[in-house]
This record gives C-alpha cells, structure tokens and sequence, in this order.
C-alpha cells in the first residue's frame, strides 16, 4: 500500500533542483557584474561632473575680470585625490572687435584614461 502512494505524490527531483540553483546563481553573478560596470560609470560621471563645475567657475572669474586683465593661462586643482589641469586662451577681437573669446579646457586622468572637457564663451568690452 505504501508503494502506491509514493507513485501519486508530486514534487521536485534532485534535478529540479539543482538546475535551479545554477540558473539562481547565475542571475546573481550577472547582477554583481553589472554593479560593479554601474559603479564604475557612476564615478567617471561624477569625475566628468566635477570638471565641468571647475571649468564654469574659472569662466566666471574670467568673466568678471577687467576687459584688459582678461589674459590666456593654466592652474591646477586637486578635487578628491584626482588632479584637474585647466588651460585657458584668450582670443583678442574674436569673432567681432572689442570681443574676447575665451576657451577653456579641463583634463584630468583617472582608472579610464585621459578625459577633457571644453567650454567656451565671448566677452564683451
């Protein structure tokens, strides 16, 4: 009689099983795997963010400079362990007279490479 009510009874086999811990483990390497690319995105978008923030704050004091003082130059910044390096050229007379164009770039290094940023803008006598 024992023999018959194991023949009814439903459930998982070891197979079962084990197929879907594999497939389980898989999906959750393939999630760590993508935080991890996330991760690394996020902070070269945070170091890209950070240029453009140093490179509007140089053109701001550019721009509030007297007309004649406006002159072509560099500095750097350190911003949480990564060196910033700006360089900026004055461009007298451009595109019109008693118009300087100024154009400012921001390159740092970091784990992807070499990245720049550039900003550009006009200022009127």
């Amino acid at each position: 009689m024992s023999a018959k009510r194991f023949r009814g009874t439903r459930g998982f086999t070891l197979i079962e099983v084990v197929v879907a811990i594999v497939m389980l483990t898989f999906g959750v390497l393939a999630s760590a795997s993508l935080t991890a690319a996330l991760m690394k995105s996020n902070r070269g978008v945070t170091n890209r963010t950070r240029a453009v923030e140093l490179s509007r704050e140089k053109i701001e004091d550019l721009q509030s400079e007297r007309f004649a003082d406006i002159a072509s130059g560099g500095d750097a910044v350190g911003v949480r362990g990564i060196s910033y390096n700006r360089s900026w050229t004055v461009t007298a007379n451009s595109p019109i007279a008693n118009v300087k164009t100024i154009t400012l770039n921001v390159t740092w290094t970091d784990r992807q490479g070499t990245h720049t940023v550039s900003n550009q803008t006009i200022r009127g006598q």
